[in-house]
């Protein structure tokens, strides 16, 4: 059976402020750096064969913090980045935001789905019987917990964002 363990980055200046990030890279704050090392030394002792992140700075500073404490790959795929938000990006979100309703110029559920799917088949096959952490973003670990809980994609909206700087621990057959 395949481990894994679901890891969103560390709270930034532009959570704290509510502004949509998306692609962009956004900047850990003080507080989410203090995440990051305290959440780096509760994972210190779990061993963990390879770890994958988003390449995106907030996340891939995450992914550095925790990866401190283990001698082990860091491969970064674009795969886990955040949904593009297209002229959302750098901008408040507003107070109903509806993943379900996104204009044109945005990446939606399906597509981030797919893109997903790729990389869990990926490491299905080249991971069996090993622990593996995913270092993503929030909108992208509702769809990620979607494929893991075989939740309908059209309910993604209803998963609960995960807080920053926590993890998931999934044990999952390798079909995908």
């Amino acid at each position: 059976m395949l481990k894994l363990i679901i890891v969103r980055h560390g709270e930034t200046i532009e959570n704290v402020n509510g502004i949509c990030q998306g692609q962009t890279h956004g900047t850990l704050s003080a507080r989410g750096k203090q995440q990051n090392k305290l959440l780096a030394k509760k994972l210190n002792k779990v061993k963990i064969h390879k770890i994958y992140t988003s390449p995106l700075k907030r996340a891939l500073e995450t992914a550095r913090e925790i990866h401190n404490y283990h001698r082990i790959e860091l491969e970064q795929t674009d795969q886990l980045s955040e949904w593009y938000l297209g002229k959302l990006q750098g901008k408040k979100f507003p107070e109903f935001f509806d993943l379900t309703k996104l204009d044109d110029d945005m990446e939606n559920a399906v597509l981030v789905k797919k893109r997903l799917l790729t990389l869990m088949k990926r490491i299905a096959t080249e991971h069996k019987n090993e622990t593996v952490m995913l270092v993503s973003h929030g909108l992208t670990i509702k769809v990620l917990i979607s494929i893991l809980k075989n939740i309908r994609i059209d309910k993604v909206q209803e998963i609960e964002l995960m807080k920053n700087s926590d993890y998931k621990y999934f044990i999952v057959d390798n079909n995908f």
